[in-house]
């Protein structure tokens, strides 16, 4: 029976079932298999199937539809809290950093009172050691499971849904207490101890790529060598898939050949061996379909029946969506299963070159539509490079197995399997950084929309029926070709819509939600964009401009910035700022000297800099040592324009604290004034009472109808004077919800009230997006999806 259409039923089922009501989905169900009965007796095969087929669809639906929390599900507290909580290791926990480790906790016990749940946790600190299973008790700071809102950009909160957490949770060190020292499970054993064998044998950089290329463990994985890999390509390799698995059940029938067992004990001893590498190495969806697929077809050879691969897959699909319906939404699922259909689907030519390429370019072009979605990558040498890190990943692959296997008989012989294998990591490296080096060896584009992903889907399925019956039936396969032809051209036009669309003449000014920090956004009437900070970045922190700011440029369609400024050093603001410029271009004509001499005009719209009171000469200094960036400011780096020239001037201010200190950093920011007809925006950086004091004093144009207030809504900012010379009808806080610091300031939210100001808050409405045409203003509050409208001009109608 052929599985494929049950699956891709099921599979849309699933997909269908966040707008399915649980009434309708039983009624369809139940409606189609009546049908499909009554069908059958009339012997009407085909109608019945179709109708088989919807109640598939209907059934995945119900398995997919959300259900209701319990009562006692620890989401249902009040929360944010702090709580005492009782609980079980229910994941091997992540070590991040010696001081610094997540954990997966099954909810037992809160505050005494039994709950139910997950929790995920971070615990800052030296830990104590902890394993799979193990119970904990801890004090920890309960939050909702929330992310990052903004348009096209990854949503970690409904990852956390999909694996059921809906609460994460924060923690010291001191405040977790194991409650009972189990033994870790045999394949955590096995795990660790493998990890432990390639750590004392190799570099540290080869250990973790070899950790990566057998495990999947890519923790300590240099930050360097991560970025090669996916810039190669090849960071499929990384993922432990089929690739793995074949490699692992070949090896294992290769050996019982050679001690001369029997086919069906060595199907037997090769199903045992993949099924405890899965166990070892964790539940991920491309180790599933891969093991699933292993196991259907060793069991065919098993029983002396022929193996579907069609089949294997289909059913591997089932099996895990029957299992983790939420997977269907994950990236690896989407991957692994795409990438192996596209090998399966397309036709492969004879020659072991050839056939590697076929290979290789049969994946690449069934995950294209994934990766852009996911990851707004496409790999142009891909197909090549393949073609020299698959042979060396499969020989580091199965050296690196042996060398682990040899490690639990004895150390000498483990050592010489891995001393065998480090020359062959090191020429991977090597070819993985000569193809990371390659210009344009990956291009970064939007999104394609759910209609060019259509369109596309539709062109390879053509494709494919004009190679098989373009020389048997000429007279079905030559229309198929054309239109795959015609697919294919719309499914371009669709995608790259994002990147030719025209201007519309209005001016935009988006506030991105990056937790704790700054990264705004102006899109200009005529489409050129200013990028202003990019939020967070550098060592052991998340990085903002990589993880937020470029995915929602370049699915906006921005591929070049006209300009982009950090503010000021501090982290939060242009510790971003490095990843945005590894992966922009930046063209020509806003440049820092232009905004330092006056305004700045684009399409009607005016951009002009607020200045800091320094007087020393010289031009905008690029403090990150990059002329990159188009500023950032440093005491003493920028010069002072004649006072009544149409900059933002501001002199005759005090003299900055100490340099180098945080308060210098702050009030020496780089603040813009952005300006287009009755509309006009105050971005204050992180300046505080000081440099506030300075502007009011010397009379700077600071009015603005729309005011980004400074430092995050700290109590040294925004004060009573500055807040009188903005007289802001909006503000706007880029806050995150978990600070440490109070931001927002009770007292500064009381001065914005009185001062008459609309407040948005990126903690709890997500981005906010300003658009005006200089007549009207719209304020979108992303969260929400909710939008406001003002109308600035008092004689039009609105």
């Amino acid at each position: 029976m052929p599985l494929a259409p049950v699956a891709i039923a099921f599979a849309a089922g699933v997909g269908l079932a966040p707008w399915a009501r649980p009434d309708v989905a039983w009624t369809t169900w139940l409606a189609a298999l009546a049908s499909t009965g009554a069908l059958l007796l009339t012997g009407r095969t085909a109608g019945a199937t179709a109708l088989l087929l919807v109640g598939v669809a209907a059934v995945g639906a119900l398995h997919g539809i959300e259900t209701p929390l319990p009562p006692g599900h620890v989401a249902r507290l009040d929360l944010p809290r702090t709580a005492h909580v009782d609980g079980r290791l229910v994941a091997e926990p992540v070590w991040w950093a010696p001081d610094r480790v997540r954990l997966l906790i099954e909810v037992e016990r809160v505050d005494g009172l039994e709950r139910s749940g997950r929790i995920q946790a971070t615990v800052y600190g030296v830990a104590p050691p902890l394993v799979l299973g193990q119970r904990i008790t801890a004090e920890l700071r309960l939050h909702p499971a929330i992310g990052f809102r903004n348009p096209g950009t990854f949503d970690y909160a409904e990852h956390l849904k999909r694996e059921d957490i809906r609460v994460t949770a924060t923690a010291r060190a001191d405040r977790l207490t194991p409650v009972d020292h189990p033994a870790p499970p045999w394949p955590e054993r096995i795990k660790r101890a493998s990890v432990a064998a390639i750590s004392q044998a190799l570099p540290r950089a080869s250990a973790a790529l070899l950790a990566g290329l057998l495990l999947g463990e890519r923790t300590a994985l240099p930050p360097e060598l991560d970025e090669g890999f996916r810039r190669a390509g090849v960071y499929h390799v990384l993922a432990v898939s089929g690739f793995n698995v074949v490699l692992l059940a070949a090896a294992v029938l290769a050996l019982c050949r050679l001690a001369r067992v029997g086919r069906r004990v060595s199907a037997v001893a090769a199903i045992v061996v993949v099924v405890g590498f899965a166990a070892v190495v964790g539940p991920e969806p491309s180790v599933l379909r891969a093991v699933v697929m292993a196991v259907l077809v060793l069991a065919a050879l098993l029983l002396e029946r022929e193996a579907s691969v069609t089949n294997s897959l289909a059913l591997a699909a089932l099996a895990i969506l029957a299992i983790r319906p939420g997977d269907l939404l994950d990236p690896g699922f989407q991957l692994s299963f795409a990438a192996t259909a596209g090998i399966v689907a397309a036709p492969m030519p004879r020659g072991v070159i050839a056939g590697a390429i076929a290979v290789s370019a049969a994946a690449q072009l069934a995950v294209l539509p994934i990766t852009l979605t996911h990851f707004n990558q496409l790999s142009t040498i891909g197909v090549v490079v393949n073609l020299g890190v698959v042979p060396l990943a499969g020989v580091a692959t199965v050296a690196g197995l042996l060398a682990v296997a040899a490690s639990f008989l004895s150390a000498g012989a483990a050592q010489i399997g891995f001393d065998a294998v480090w020359p062959v990591l090191l020429a991977l490296r090597a070819v993985v950084a000569l193809a990371a080096a390659v210009p344009g060896a990956v291009v970064y584009l939007p999104a394609p929309h759910g209609v060019a992903i259509a369109f596309y889907a539709g062109a390879l399925a053509l494709g494919l029926v004009w190679w098989r019956l373009r020389a048997e039936r000429p007279r079905v396969g030559g229309p198929s070709g054309a239109a795959a032809l015609i697919l294919l051209v719309l499914a371009v036009a669709v995608a790259v819509w994002p990147l030719l669309r025209p201007p519309d003449g209005r001016l935009r000014v988006i506030v991105l939600d990056v937790g704790q920090g700054d990264a705004i956004v102006v899109e200009a009437p005529d489409g050129r964009v200013l990028l202003v900070d990019a939020g967070t970045g550098g060592p052991m922190r998340l990085d903002a401009g990589a993880r937020v700011v470029a995915p929602f440029l370049w699915n906006r369609g921005h591929l070049r910035l006209a300009g982009a400024i950090a503010t000021h050093q501090d982290a939060d603001h242009a510790g971003g700022m490095e990843s945005i410029r590894r992966r922009f271009g930046v063209a020509p004509g806003l440049e820092a000297e232009t905004l330092a001499r006056g305004p700045h005009w684009i399409a009607g719209a005016m951009i002009s800099l607020v200045r800091p009171w320094s007087r020393a000469g010289g031009g905008v200094a690029g403090s990150l040592g990059d002329p990159w960036l188009l500023g950032v400011a440093q005491p003493g780096a920028l010069e002072t324009p004649a006072r009544g020239s149409a900059a933002s001037v501001v002199d005759e201010g005090p003299r900055h604290p100490a340099a180098g200190s945080r308060r210098s950093r702050n009030d020496e920011a780089i603040v813009l004034r952005v300006e287009y007809g009755l509309a006009s925006f105050l971005l204050a950086s992180d300046i505080e009472a000081a440099r506030e004091q300075a502007l009011v004093a010397t009379r700077s144009p600071l009015a603005a109808t729309v005011l980004k207030v400074a430092h995050h809504g700290s109590r040294t900012s925004s004060t009573p004077a500055f807040l009188g010379a903005v007289g802001p009808a909006i503000a706007v806080i880029s806050v995150g919800p978990r600070n440490p610091y109070g931001h927002p300031d009770p007292g500064v939210l009381e001065r914005l009230a009185a001062a008459g100001a609309r407040l948005y808050r990126t903690d709890r409405d997500g981005a906010v997006i300003v658009e005006t045409d200089g007549r009207t203003l719209t304020v979108t509050r992303w969260a929400a999806r909710a939008t406001d409208r003002f109308c600035l001009d008092p004689e039009a109608i609105c």
